[in-house]
């Protein structure tokens, strides 16, 4: 099949010279990569306000709120109509706040009968997403993301880690909310530029990560919905314990039960062991690269 992936943000139309700051994990990317492993053509671009699209069997269309962000909602707009039988794709968690925004442009009964694509671990309950759309399909991009999107880590041996978490998000919410926690190790945040805080490539990040015991999680309004998150997997990746919100974590398993506090009250054995565990029980969670492409081909 003949496919194309386009969008409303720079990510979204794989912008060749987007900002440093948005180089992280691209969902749209990886729907490509699988589409691309599943062999079909896949073209991933901005589009042009004249064409009809009729050179694809399927147009997937990522969507994200109408805010500075969005660089090509006209042309969105142009592909929704040419397209009705695109579905409304999904990358960004502020994906709540897309229907109101999006209202004044398209019609709302035009986007909610739509089928919705969101990345989604196999765990949790969509039910908390609070998307109200007549149809919503999950995909788990964890595999794709392992194999051709991991940056490089740097794993120091557990007694070399500084006792400290590490909290990496360009949400100041998300700084504030680990502020909130009164942890007892210190908290290392980075990309909080509202609260004067640096900002540093993903990937440096994830190098970093290697250094420290801890990775903070911190909480969203859809807790405990299944959301995907790339941290899980830099977390693991890295050798991390990964503490947040039990209502979000616990869903994994039994090793992501532990409040914050709990963790860092443990031993040093303790905290060593539950790393190992928390990577054991999220790999026997996430989905195979066998189930990510099946998912991929259903949606076409």
């Amino acid at each position: 099949m003949r496919i194309l992936i386009t969008g409303v943000t720079e990510t979204h139309i794989n912008h060749p010279d987007r900002a440093k700051s948005t180089k992280f994990a691209s969902i749209p990317e990886l729907m490509r990569l699988g589409f691309n492993i599943l062999g079909h053509t896949v073209d991933h671009r901005a589009v042009r306000l004249d064409e009809d699209f009729a050179a694809y069997d399927r147009v997937f269309v990522y969507l994200y709120p109408l805010d500075a962000n969005a660089v090509n909602a006209e042309q969105v707009v142009h592909v929704l109509q040419k397209r009705p039988d695109a579905p409304v794709c999904l990358d960004d968690w502020s994906f709540q706040r897309i229907l109101p925004s999006w209202v004044p442009m398209v019609s709302e009964a035009s986007l909610v009968d739509r089928t919705w694509i969101a990345p989604l671990f196999p765990w949790g309950n969509h039910d908390k997403l609070k998307l109200p759309v007549k149809q919503l399909h999950a995909w788990d991009p964890s595999s794709l993301y392992q194999s051709h999107g991991m940056p490089a880590v740097h794993k120091l041996s557990w007694q070399q880690r500084k006792s400290e978490w590490y909290n990496a998000s360009l949400s100041a919410d998300s700084h504030l909310w680990a502020q909130r926690q009164r942890l007892t190790w210190p908290v290392h945040a980075i990309g909080g530029k509202a609260l004067g805080q640096p900002r540093k490539l993903e990937s440096d990040i994830v190098w970093d990560y290697g250094s420290y015991k801890g990775i903070l999680c911190p909480s969203y309004a859809h807790a405990g919905s299944g959301w995907w998150r790339v941290r899980y997997l830099h977390a693991q990746a890295a050798g991390c314990i990964l503490g947040g919100d039990e209502a979000e974590l616990a869903t994994i398993g039994t090793a992501y039960s532990f409040t914050l506090r709990e963790i860092e009250a443990m031993s040093d054995m303790q905290q060593a062991n539950l790393a190992q565990q928390q990577s054991q029980q999220l790999s026997a969670r996430l989905a195979t690269l066998h189930d990510t492409l099946s998912a991929l081909e259903d949606f076409l």
